[in-house]
């Protein structure tokens, strides 16, 4: 398969950004910088793996049987990670939220559901949006009304999903691989980068004034693609022999259990903890591709 080594990379560096987010406070609990690393600029992580994950179904989405088995694939990987942390969270789920749980996802695991269903959403909707100009604005839509939600105090399972957050960033996507971008000039993109950067900072510290956590901030709608087109620009598309993804999917996964379980987070100074908790999730990562290459459940 056809891939952009950079951006596969960058995956990577995402993943790791997205143990700094679980893992805070990094210093004091009333630190600036620590609050505007992790409820920051490590936010763009997941909107980032959402933009690429749109990106890469232009291969698929025209296909049926290839879009069928991919969404099959996430699903039972799902279902797997959800057994495994399984003992980590069967204590604290009351009965009558199991249902609510197992679709939304425990704590990071949230994120394949949502993929799930952005997806879902965008199949069903290029059905009958045929123009990607729309389609962009009905993400921009759903984004702009879950960051209203959050806003108005709802528990983050009404924003932090497929509808809300998911298909917002995956359309970014699928809307940047269709477009190109090729002849926006290098430095309109970064001084776009640097404002939105900026402006994400910006929002972050109005959220440490009111010491309330954010997920959802509008500088990422911009700053995500633009930091994508970035990275992928100027880059020729190649076959990899290994697929250094897998390497940053299995850190996201396993992040947690050492973070909660190998490595226990303190409720203060976890930057010193950071660099083992990011080592240990790698090394996990390693043993989990390589499992996964006998066994193709786990990423």
């Amino acid at each position: 398969m056809e891939r952009n080594i950079r951006l596969d990379y960058f995956r990577i560096i995402l993943s790791l950004l997205v143990i700094t987010v679980h893992t805070q406070s990094l210093f004091s609990n009333d630190s600036l910088t620590g609050w505007l690393i992790s409820n920051g600029i490590a936010r763009i992580a997941v909107p980032c793996f959402f933009v690429i994950s749109g990106y890469y179904l232009h291969s698929k989405i025209d296909n049926n049987k290839a879009i069928k088995k991919y969404l099959l694939h996430i699903f039972i990987v799902y279902v797997v990670w959800l057994i495994i942390y399984l003992p980590t969270y069967y204590n604290t789920v009351e009965a009558h939220s199991l249902v609510t749980f197992a679709i939304m996802g425990y704590y990071h695991l949230w994120f394949l559901p949502a993929l799930l269903l952005g997806i879902l959403m965008l199949l069903a909707l290029k059905k009958f949006i045929k123009n990607n100009n729309l389609l962009l604005l009905s993400g921009i839509i759903l984004f702009i009304t879950g960051y209203i939600l959050e806003n108005c105090g709802l528990p983050y399972r009404a924003f932090c999903n497929g509808i809300f957050f998911g298909f917002p960033f995956i359309v970014l996507g699928y809307y940047i691989q269709k477009k190109g971008y090729v002849n926006i000039r290098p430095l309109y993109l970064y001084m776009i980068l640097f404002i939105s950067l900026i402006t994400l900072l910006i929002e972050s510290y109005q959220g440490y004034k009111t010491n309330i956590y954010h997920n959802l901030f509008l500088s990422l709608y911009i700053l995500c693609p633009v930091l994508i087109i970035c990275i992928q620009k100027g880059v020729n598309h190649s076959v990899e022999k290994y697929d250094i993804s897998k390497l940053a999917a299995g850190i996201y996964f396993v992040h947690i259990l050492v973070a909660g379980q190998i490595i226990p987070i303190a409720e203060t100074n976890n930057i010193y903890r950071l660099p083992f908790i990011m080592i240990v999730s790698v090394l996990l990562a390693i043993f989990i591709v390589l499992i996964n290459k006998r066994i193709k459940i786990l990423l």
